[in-house]
């Protein structure tokens, strides 16, 4: 008997492991990735195929989430050529190669006539944000990665019952594993006040219905009315709430007000996203009114997921430091770079751009700073600049181009935002606006300290084979 049972499991195995090899080779387009794989799938038997089947493809592409996209059209791209910008506009040569680089990959319109104003800390933040819901007349639509069962949860969850219960239509996404199940239970009373309540691709599913619990909404949405949009790196927490009281505890970060046509874009994205997770198609034409100018920024909307939008804000970001001719700036919490980035940076510092890079100097995810780390030696021999910013935890996502053209939003510099993530980022065309980020990034740089190859190599030998064995799992991570 044990004999027989012995065999079925070793057959089990053979089968598995075959099947998962197969699929390996012929689907991974990373070679470094598909080693690891079949590394993990010969050396765990049956345990290894189960870890790439749940964590280490794409079942995307066929999806409904593709599909959706591919087959629905929305009031938000109704625009008039006015509010078109082109990229002939722009005087300096590598924002105009980089807007036209951009059209090519996002496929979606530069908008003109937008308003974009930051908001710093949770502080400024939160209170914007409900202030927008308490003067809500018919829509709130929020998405977030993390809504958290806290001080800043339970405010934000009262004010969109009490916007629900004076007849506004309120819709919340979150994702099932940055929310809690502590948070959902707290958020179903939206549900009893008459607003909507989803979760995408929740964490206890059934795993076959799923995508892949490794692939994450990391979106921050906040569209009021069709008319207002909040965007960046901030979930709703009360960790981004900054107090000279408890500041080693607090999470600095930027978020951003938006007005004018982009909006729509904010709208388009979260309807599609709402599709996808509850079959309703938003058809209400108030959601996309018609957008007035707020502003002179000149903005895009970029949207990246393991899905058709699949790697679009990485192309993104290789063709600014390509484009770059005079400077580049780059804050980001999770720092997690494979060869093209590493290669880009360093050809953008040969080719004379000073390139500064700002992390932090603690981080809330350990085994992700050691892989950080791991990357710098060889950016600082090539001349790249990297300040590491003591505590508190610095979460801030931008990137400056040449003083004029910035990248803000919900996408940090790792692969997980690059390719496994659905992320929303938009792409800034105003040079008063790209002067603020700086001097943002000067005020965080003030108490950095400028990291040097020596600095690195001064380390600790267990630090650096920790760091090491990090790195060789950074994908991943």
């Amino acid at each position: 008997m044990e004999f027989f049972l012995f065999g079925i499991l070793f057959f089990l195995w053979v089968l598995a492991t075959a099947w998962s090899v197969t699929h390996i080779l012929l689907h991974k387009r990373n070679p470094r990735g598909a080693a690891l794989w079949l590394v993990i799938v010969a050396l765990l038997p049956l345990t290894g195929p189960f870890l790439y089947w749940s964590l280490g493809i794409n079942r995307l592409h066929q999806s409904k989430v593709v599909r959706t996209r591919r087959n629905r059209g929305s009031g938000s791209w109704s625009l008039h050529p006015s509010e078109h910008t082109e990229p002939s506009v722009f005087r300096n040569m590598g924002v105009r190669s980089l807007a036209v680089l951009s059209e090519s990959i996002v496929r979606k319109p530069i908008l003109s006539g937008n308003s974009v104003e930051a908001l710093y800390e949770g502080n400024q933040v939160f209170p914007a944000m409900l202030t927008a819901i308490g003067a809500a007349r018919h829509s709130v639509n929020l998405s977030t990665y993390i809504l958290d069962k806290d001080a800043v949860g339970k405010r934000v969850i009262s004010a969109l019952c009490s916007a629900a219960e004076r007849g506004v239509q309120v819709r919340v996404l979150v994702d099932g594993v940055g929310t809690s199940r502590a948070a959902l239970s707290m958020a179903r009373r939206l549900r009893s006040s008459g607003a909507r309540l989803t979760v995408f691709h929740p964490l206890f599913g059934a795993w076959f219905k799923r995508p892949s619990f490794n692939m994450r909404y990391h979106r921050k949405l906040l569209v009021i009315d069709g008319v207002t949009g909040f965007t960046g790196g901030i979930n709703i927490s009360s960790r981004h709430l900054f107090s000279r009281t408890k500041e080693v505890d607090a999470v600095r970060d930027i978020h951003f007000r938006i007005g004018g046509a982009v909006v729509g874009s904010m709208q388009e994205t979260f309807s599609l996203d709402w599709q996808v997770s509850t079959g309703e198609i938003l058809t209400d034409e108030r959601l996309f009114p018609k957008h007035r100018s707020t502003g002179d920024a000149a903005v895009r909307a970029i949207c990246s997921g393991p899905d058709e939008d699949l790697e679009k804000i990485y192309q993104l970001v290789l063709g600014a430091l390509r484009s770059a001719t005079a400077s580049v700036t780059m804050v980001t919490p999770y720092f997690i770079p494979d060869r093209v980035i590493i290669q880009a940076l360093t050809s953008a510092v040969l080719a004379g751009v000073e390139v500064r890079l700002l992390l932090p100097g603690v981080s809330d995810h350990p085994l992700v700073q050691r892989a950080s780390t791991a990357h710098l030696a060889e950016l600082l021999e090539a001349g790249v600049k990297v300040l590491v910013i003591p505590s508190p935890f610095v979460h801030s996502k931008l990137m400056v181009v040449d003083g004029e053209w910035s990248l803000i939003g919900s996408a940090n510099l790792d692969s997980r935002s690059f390719r496994l993530n659905f992320e929303f980022d938009l792409e800034v065309y105003d040079t008063p606006f790209a002067r603020e980020l700086l001097v943002y990034s000067d005020t965080l740089a003030e108490n950095a300290k400028v990291l040097t190859s020596e600095d690195l190599r001064n380390r600790p030998v267990l630090t650096r084979l920790a760091e090491g064995a990090a790195k060789v799992f950074s994908p991943y991570l």
